[in-house]
């Protein structure tokens, strides 16, 4: 040191620091920094032999092992901003390496969660930060896998992410950000089926089922009663979130042959829980109350509900 002040930036090599030689606004030595940090990261980089190859664009990936288009969102420095930050969507993006153990044992739980949260206002995303070395820097990425959570909301910051507290298994991943989407989320609104088109996309799919209310029309019901039916029926999906439900509406009558093919006669509110691949069906025998909605739901899911093979399957 031969002036005062200098000032010496330590990088990969601590023997060999680099004395700053730029303008000493806030500014500029920030920048000074970032640029050093980066080149930090791609030294370890280089030294840990990480695979240096960019992820597959979003739409191209798949399931690994699978033909299951994956719901997993790559993510770069060119639409990070786009994809996370003025999107209103709640998201999860995990920073990981191709060499790390912990991020390959991790990426079939994300890719499950992320089925499970497919439609529910919310997304996984995943960074290879040893290519996206200037967003692992933005979110001190000091370990893999870190997994950072984005509210809801547009506008967003780098400030407003959160680490991620729970454990990594596909449940605990849907559960909490599911969790995050009623706390600061958009608030999602269940469709009203209006055709057989509408009913064939929404409902189709390995696994999956489809909940059916049929409502009163809003003469018989008035306005405030059929919100309260729906209500009602927002309060159990919220409850279903992250599983193979889908949830859908119809006015009462709008829909007779679907209506007959599910013995939806006996008059409205009704639900009905519709296997649309197996052609099977199961009807709540009860009253539309949330509690013996759900526990008709559960039911259903533990295999003691009886189902009924639709007569034109």
């Amino acid at each position: 040191v031969d002036e005062f002040p200098s000032i010496y930036i330590f990088g990969l090599d601590k023997d060999k620091p680099k004395k700053y030689t730029g303008q000493t606004d806030p500014q500029n030595m920030l920048n000074a920094i970032m640029d050093a940090s980066v080149k930090l990261i791609e030294g370890r980089a280089k030294a840990g032999g990480f695979a240096r190859e960019r992820p597959p664009s979003e739409g191209s990936s798949k399931q690994e092992g699978g033909g299951v288009p994956s719901k997993v969102v790559q993510l770069t420095t060119a639409n990070f901003q786009n994809e996370v930050l003025d999107n209103p969507k709640v998201s999860m993006v995990a920073f990981v390496a191709p060499w790390c153990g912990h991020c390959k044992k991790l990426m079939p739980e994300w890719e499950d969660a992320a089925q499970k949260i497919d439609g529910e206002d919310a997304f996984l995303g995943v960074v290879d930060a040893t290519v996206e070395t200037k967003l692992a820097v933005i979110y001190n990425v000091e370990g893999f896998p870190t997994i950072k959570v984005f509210p809801g909301g547009k506008g967003k910051s780098h400030s407003d992410a959160m680490e991620y507290p729970n454990e990594r298994s596909s449940s605990a991943i849907a559960q909490f950000i599911l969790t995050e989407v009623d706390r600061t989320g958009v608030a999602k609104e269940i469709p009203e089926l209006v055709s057989a088109d509408m009913l064939s996309d929404k409902c189709k799919g390995a696994n999956k089922l489809c909940v059916l209310a049929a409502l009163p029309h809003i003469l018989d019901s008035s306005a405030s009663g059929r919100n309260k039916y729906r209500e009602r029926l927002a309060a159990v999906q919220k409850s279903f979130r992250g599983g193979s439900f889908s949830f859908l509406w119809f006015e009462g009558s709008s829909q007779p042959e679907l209506e007959k093919d599910l013995e939806m006669t006996f008059g409205f509110p009704a639900l009905v829980a519709l296997s649309y691949d197996k052609q099977a069906y199961s009807i709540l025998h009860g009253s539309f109350e949330e509690k013996k909605m759900k526990s008709f739901l559960h039911s259903i899911t533990s295999g003691r509900q009886t189902i009924t093979k639709m007569s034109n399957g």
